[in-house]
């Protein structure tokens, strides 16, 4: 017989408050959940072999977390890198630069490349200051890349352009958009596979002590040889859905392999995930495509990367390999075309298959097509935080169409949270925080668009590993032990929750006790 563990006297999170029970364990998966009877605890099994864990009463067992949006390499390399979203102006930015250049945290020797990350320019009256010149006056010496939340777009100093085979004959400005931005992210980093799988371990331990178990790493690469390379080293914290970008979609295809299929050499903890497809930009960037030209310009929509008949083919292709679908829409133009090419196919997607953000909606056109579709919206909360004054700017008069949770939901679409890290730290009591309240932490009695507040049951739901409220038998053994019951908490209690243990598949990948 395999390993068993057997918790007792345990509230569980979704069942009545009022009573204990004991839960079983065996080859990780849930093997039993009984209502607790005095002297019943394990039904015949000699306890000398079995793992046994009192939680008195005090502690609650739920499904473990989700991510279903991060980007891996980038989250771990995030660490290392200035961060700058504190920053209130273009001139802020230029002081903690040349201040970072003299820091021991960034020596060259550590890291060649200074890279600033996370510029927030919603409120900004200087932004004009950045030019290459500008850029060059910080270092001649050394390649400085200064990118924008959202990673769609940066600035780079001549020895930075260089790095990217952008030579001097070719004139460039310095400021990278979209696919430029996006072809610059391999060339950011100069530290070795070792050192960043390392930094890559730190991040699921983190993941792990938050109850997560299982993410969707949609990280710009090609991730199977990156992900066996780190099981095969020990990294083994997290269920991970590799996603394929078009690059490396035929890789997988020419191994026999779709999405949900065991990625080789992995024992199944890692699979392969959904087709990832950009269609547009970001909000921040002012890419992402509208129906609505910006504020101050007479014909920029922003980006959309494919004539309906390119993306028409890269569904297809999808369709025919039987691969889920994770596409990127953020603009409600780019929302608009995607799910009318989708609804044009061959045939429908893959279950489970996600629109990415759907961040900007024209909810009485689209959302029916979207349901008809049997799409989920995979959206990430913090944005909404990060995001609001930029809606404000960029898109004033139809705020009440962006971040429109609630509005997705009641169209009966549904829903899964993410973060999107690095771009908002991974953190799903933060994302469900959001969702209840539409703001930030001390920012609760001011909502960005009230009506579109969440319930939590919703929003837990959407967090959870098995994508319900509750454990059940069955189920496999991904779970969480809590400091408190999440469904009877406010936002405060949501964001300061303690985890004390995260188990997946019947180990324990985190525990304080």
């Amino acid at each position: 017989m395999g390993k068993t563990t057997v918790i007792h006297h345990a509230p569980l999170v979704g069942y009545p408050d009022d009573k204990l029970y004991t839960v079983r364990v065996i080859d990780g998966v849930i093997d039993g959940i009984e209502e607790e009877v005095e002297g019943k605890y394990i039904n015949g099994y000699d306890k000398a072999s079995v793992e046994e864990i009192d939680l008195a009463g005090k502690e609650w067992l739920s499904p473990s977390m989700i991510d279903w949006h991060v980007h891996t390499k980038l989250a771990a390399l995030h660490s290392n890198r200035l961060n700058l979203s504190n920053c209130q102006s273009a001139s802020e930015v230029f002081e903690s630069v040349k201040q970072a250049l003299n820091d021991p945290k960034y020596d060259t020797s550590l890291e060649r490349n200074l890279v600033g990350i996370n510029m927030r320019n919603s409120n900004w009256t200087d932004e004009d200051l950045f030019s290459l010149e500008k850029m060059n006056e910080l270092s001649i010496e050394r390649p400085i890349f200064l990118l924008y939340n959202g990673y769609h777009s940066m600035w780079c100093n001549s020895l930075a352009l260089e790095v990217g085979g952008y030579g001097s004959s070719l004139n460039h400005k310095g400021h990278l958009v979209e696919q430029e931005a996006f072809d610059m992210f391999p060339k950011l980093t100069t530290a070795n596979n070792q050192v960043v799988d390392n930094w890559i371990l730190q991040e699921s331990k983190k993941a792990a002590a938050m109850g997560v178990t299982e993410i969707v790493d949609l990280e710009m690469e090609h991730n199977i040889v990156q992900w066996q390379r780190r099981y095969a080293a020990g990294n083994d914290y997290l269920r991970i859905h590799v996603g394929m970008y078009t690059p490396h979609i035929q890789d997988a295809i020419d191994l026999g392999l779709t999405s949900g299929d065991d990625v080789p050499h992995t024992d199944g903890l890692i699979k392969i995930g959904p087709y990832k497809i950009v269609t547009d930009g970001s909000l921040g960037s002012q890419t992402a495509f509208c129906h609505d030209a910006y504020p101050g310009t007479k014909d920029n929509h922003g980006i959309y990367y494919y004539p309906p008949e390119s993306l028409s083919e890269m569904i297809e292709t999808g369709l025919k390999h039987n691969f889920k679908f994770a596409v990127h829409a953020i603009g409600d133009y780019a929302n608009h075309l995607t799910l009318q090419t989708i609804s044009k196919a061959s045939s429908k997607p893959r279950i489970g298959s996600t629109i990415e953000h759907a961040q900007l909606l024209d909810i009485e056109k689209d959302l029916p097509i979207f349901k008809d579709l049997g799409l989920i919206a995979s959206i990430q909360p913090s944005h909404l935080v990060d995001d609001r004054d930029l809606c404000h700017k960029f898109w004033p008069g139809r705020e009440h169409r962006a971040y429109a949770f609630k509005s997705i939901v009641d169209a009966g679409i549904p829903i899964k949270l993410g973060s999107d890290a690095p771009i908002a730290p991974m953190n799903p009591w933060e994302a469900m925080a959001v969702c209840i309240t539409r703001a930030g932490q001390g920012d609760e009695k001011n909502p960005f668009i009230e009506a579109e507040i969440l319930d939590l049951e919703t929003a837990w739901k959407a967090s959870t590993s098995n994508g319900k409220t509750r454990l059940e038998v069955g189920d496999r053994a991904d779970l969480c032990i809590l400091q408190s019951d999440p469904l009877k908490l406010d936002a405060a209690g949501l964001r300061a929750m303690k985890v004390n243990g995260t188990m997946l598949g019947g180990r324990w990948t985190h525990k304080t006790f």
